[in-house]
């Protein structure tokens, strides 16, 4: 597989460390997801950093319907949300409602971070929430430490101007490794520019980290960018919001269009398939 015509993610274990980790790129799915958005440019580089975030943090994952990863507050920064489903599908999108021309995350009022698995079939969700640290990089190893009760470390790398998009995870796992390996593995991961290390191949460097230890690389799984949205879809959350409120917006506006959050497709409904999607009998799957 050739790592510069795909988005992928690569696991990787060292034999004898309770200590594991990951690496990923999501540059196409980055620059699906940021080609239409406005606003302040650390838009694009959150949405880039929750991308890579949600990448490396479904490693750890072994079975899921869909995982979501989203920042949310009462500020400016109303949500910031990327999802991956079962088969390496991902979206993104932000909902920013400031007029600022620059944000801090640290001054966003009411600010949480949350991670949702969705295992389908009717199971349960689990959800783990933390308050939103000054950066993102800083907010997932907090969610580790508060949520998982695991230290773990993030690189994430992100270039808007040239719309690279990727990064490094580490986990300690329950067992025996001192702080000293730790601080190792870590340091490690951060020597060098951030394109350095996108380009570095894994099976060359991450052996030099221990040496006398053998690491084992799994095979890249690709990524890529999905949307989830059909007119099925739109059609139940119509249902949902009733005939009367449906067909005053339709009375209003004289079509009911909606559009996409994730990929900005446009789903319109005339008059008549308003009239078709309330009769008598009708049935959405």
């Amino acid at each position: 597989m050739s790592e510069k015509a795909i988005d992928f993610l690569q696991s990787f274990y060292w034999e004898s460390l309770p200590l594991r980790g990951a690496r990923c790129r999501v540059d196409h799915i980055f620059q699906r997801v940021i080609q239409e958005l406005s606003g302040p440019v650390e838009l694009r580089q959150l949405l880039g950093e929750i991308l890579v975030g949600l990448a490396l943090i479904s490693s750890t994952q072994k079975h899921f319907e869909r995982l979501i990863l989203q920042a949310q507050s009462q500020g400016s920064l109303r949500l910031l949300v990327a999802e991956m489903m079962s088969g390496g599908g991902m979206r993104a999108y932000v909902r920013w409602q400031g007029e600022e021309e620059s944000l801090d995350l640290a001054a966003l009022p009411e600010a949480l971070l949350a991670l949702t698995v969705d295992m389908g079939l009717d199971r349960d969700r689990y959800q783990g929430v933390i308050q939103l640290r000054d950066t993102l990089t800083e907010s997932l190893a907090a969610y580790f430490l508060e949520s998982v009760q695991a230290p773990a470390y993030f690189r994430l790398v992100v270039d808007v101007q040239q719309g690279i998009a990727g990064g490094y995870f580490l986990q300690r796992l329950p067992g025996i490794l001192s702080e000293e390996e730790w601080q190792t593995a870590t340091g490690f991961l951060d020597i060098g520019s951030d394109h350095s290390l996108l380009l570095a191949r894994p099976e060359q460097f991450l052996p030099e980290i221990f040496p006398s230890v053998g690491v084992r690389l799994r095979e890249p799984a690709p990524l890529q960018f999905q949307c989830s949205c059909s007119l099925e879809r739109v059609e139940r959350m119509l249902v949902a919001l009733g005939e009367s409120e449906v067909e005053e917006t339709l009375a209003a506006e004289g079509v009911i269009q909606v559009t996409c959050e994730y990929c900005q497709k446009i789903y319109r409904l005339d008059a008549a398939a308003v009239a078709t999607l309330f009769a008598p009998g009708k049935s959405l799957h």
